[in-house]
Order: structure tokens, then sequence, then C-alpha cells
């Protein structure tokens, strides 16, 4: 499957990102690094929408080739994330009542937007902005 954008987003707690976009963003996995005991990679899909996970580096262990990868620490670890990336669903209130069974906070409750949607974002466990749009119109 082909996708036309696929954000790899750092995160601090692997095991805990992985949970939190498959119950409260409904992403299923699709492939990890190096397996899925000890991973420290993974891809994720939902529909034709796909995101990678991967925990932050350690310098130390980075082969000559990925010395580039020693700036992401300061910038990513503890500052929370910078990105505020939209999914669009067929049915934004239910996928709403699953983030919110699943435990997710509200950075924006549900609203019906002026441009003809109706969303709502809730924040990741690094503090990535997942906004979930439907078209209305």
């Amino acid at each position: 499957m082909a996708h036309s954008l696929e954000p790899h987003v750092w995160v601090a707690d692997f095991a805990a990102s992985v949970r939190w976009y498959r119950e409260v963003l409904g992403f299923a996995p699709a492939a990890w690094y190096p397996d899925e005991d000890s991973a420290t990679w993974c891809q994720l899909r939902r529909g034709n929408a796909s995101v990678m996970l991967a925990i932050v580096p350690d310098p130390a262990g980075l082969a000559p080739h990925q010395q580039y990868m020693t700036e992401l620490g300061p910038r990513v670890q503890g500052a929370g994330g910078p990105l505020s990336l939209y999914l669009h669903v067929d049915d934004v209130d239910a996928a709403y009542a699953t983030a919110i069974d699943a435990g997710a906070e509200p950075v924006e409750d549900i609203w019906d937007a002026w441009w003809g949607g109706r969303q709502f974002t809730v924040a990741d466990p690094d503090g990535n902005w997942w906004s979930f749009f439907q078209t209305t119109e």
C-alpha cells in the first residue's frame, strides 16, 4: 500500500506510545524493528494512513552514517512534540467515543467547524496533537 505521507514520530516511552496509538487512535501494527518483543521502531496503519514510531536513539549506539541523529535528543526528549496532524475519518463521533473511552483527554473537544467539518484533538504521550476530522458537507 502506497502512502503519500508517513510521519516518523520520535517517542520517549516506546511501549506506552504504541499502546496509546493503538487504543486511542485506532492504529494497528504493520511492521516492527528488530522484532515485536524488542522493538525500538514500528510502523502503524489505520486505513490508508500510516505513521512510524521510534524511540529517541542513544547517541552512543549510532553508526557513523547516523550521527546526524544526535541532534534529536535535546529537541525531542522531554520537550513535547512539535507536530499537529489531522486524521480524516468517516465517523468522528465514534472516533471521539473510542478515544475518550481509552483515557484520552481532549486538547480540543469535539465541535462543528465553520468550514464544514466536525473535529476534535487529543495529544499523544509526547505532546503531539492528533485532530480527527470528518467532512460534513
